[in-house]
């Protein structure tokens, strides 16, 4: 994989193609259940944890398996993925209740699109080096976003930072569903502005 594929992978999967503020995927786990940091991050951990390996493993399916058949077989894939992560993440206290509160939204990452559909429609027609890497650059373009998003709304929300006050005001409506859809809105809107800015004219990628 030469320098120039490198740097394409790194900037499409954290900034021109991010998959949350630029893309727009995987959001309802973000906007319903990343109100703080805490949560944001959990989230992020099992979302790296169950797309990254199921993507990767998932590369050696046949392709000349009929196209409904390796869906299935994707999400076969990240369920069984997903058991550890469950008992890893249910296994102490302290992580356990924040992975509590993410409810159904954690177990719902095992059809996340980058794995039923990015996998066919870009990863796996790459050479599987190349691919491995920009999956994993998207996966944590998706992360940092993820975190970024769940801390500016926690911060906006309680006014408080990983319990510390830091605003002297509050705005408990964005810790609602409707509030994170409006906050989410913002937060890409002046994402991609800024990513206007930096890159007027983004090269195609493959």
């Amino acid at each position: 994989m030469n320098e120039k594929n490198v740097f394409h992978a790194e900037r499409e999967g954290l900034l021109t193609r991010n998959p949350l503020f630029a893309s727009g995927a995987v959001l309802a786990p973000a906007v319903a259940v990343c109100t703080d940091f805490f949560s944001a991050a959990v989230l992020a951990m099992v979302f790296t944890a169950v797309t990254y390996i199921t993507v990767l493993l998932c590369s050696f399916v046949p392709r000349k398996i009929v196209y409904t058949l390796r869906i299935i077989l994707y999400t076969l894939a990240a369920s069984l993925v997903y058991v550890p992560v469950q008992l890893f993440f249910t296994s102490g206290e302290a992580l356990s209740a924040i992975y509590m509160s993410l409810g159904i939204y954690a177990p719902l990452l095992v059809t996340n699109s980058l794995i039923t559909l990015r996998t066919e429609s870009k990863f796996y027609r790459l050479s599987r080096p190349y691919m491995a890497r920009l999956a994993g650059f998207y996966v944590i373009g998706y992360d940092l976003a993820l975190i970024v998003f769940g801390s500016l709304r926690g911060l906006l929300s309680t006014g408080t930072a990983l319990g510390i006050k830091v605003l002297p005001f509050s705005l408990p409506a964005l810790s609602s569903l409707f509030g994170g859809f409006i906050l989410l809105a913002v937060v890409s809107a002046a994402f991609r502005w800024i990513l206007k800015l930096i890159y007027p004219d983004p090269p195609k990628t493959t």
